[in-house]
């Protein structure tokens, strides 16, 4: 900085010395009045040199500083769409695994359970573990049967009335084994038993 002063102080002291040798050979007519104005005009322009420099600094400065912010801003948005893109993906994806996953599942038992049990399946919703990357584990397993007795001929536990003071109806169940069913299907499907749970709906 001081390098710099010292230079525009030299600077300023030899334009004054060449003005004035200027002054000196031209004679004095109309042609020393331009010379005169010219290196007024010179010598303004040598003392306002560093605050135009420094202007012109601040310029380049605000400039880069624009670029900056505009740059990480482009880029900010092309991250975030990015990443929304690939959510999209990834969610559309899962939906498509988990559809596959439903229709394997129920191909796998659905001949054995029509035959052996005489209910079908209507309906299955399945819940996988997220923490898991590589393989899919499910966390639950709802399956909604329907019975198809009326087809097949299976027999139904008729409605019972117990008399002790009142009479009491008992709903007509599908004379099936609960547990047995999802002991069938947690072994067909390779899942702990504990995470099937079974819904029914008659007729």
């Amino acid at each position: 900085m001081i390098e710099y002063f010292m230079n525009w102080m030299l600077q300023i002291i030899v334009f004054i010395i060449l003005a004035m040798l200027v002054d000196l050979v031209i004679p004095g007519n109309k042609l020393k009045q331009y010379v005169k104005l010219v290196i007024g005009l010179l010598l303004i322009l040598i003392i306002i040199q560093p605050v135009l420099q420094l202007f012109n600094m601040d310029l380049h400065l605000v400039e880069r500083m624009l670029n900056t912010d505009t740059s990480t801003f482009i880029e900010k948005n092309i991250e975030n769409e990015v990443n929304e893109q690939k959510e999209e993906i990834e969610s559309i994806h899962r939906a498509y695994v988990l559809e596959e996953m439903v229709v394997q599942l129920k191909n796998v038992v659905e001949k054995e359970l029509i035959e052996n049990y005489q209910h079908e399946i209507e309906h299955i919703e399945i819940t996988i573990d997220e923490e898991t990357t590589d393989d899919i584990q499910f966390s639950s397993i709802y399956v909604r049967l329907k019975d198809i007795s009326d087809q097949t001929g299976s027999e139904y536990v008729e409605n019972v009335e117990i008399s002790i003071g009142e009479s009491e109806e008992v709903t007509p169940y599908p004379a099936v084994n609960i547990k047995e069913i999802k002991q069938f299907l947690a072994e067909k499907w390779g899942v702990e038993e504990d995470i099937i749970s079974i819904g029914w709906k008659e007729g």
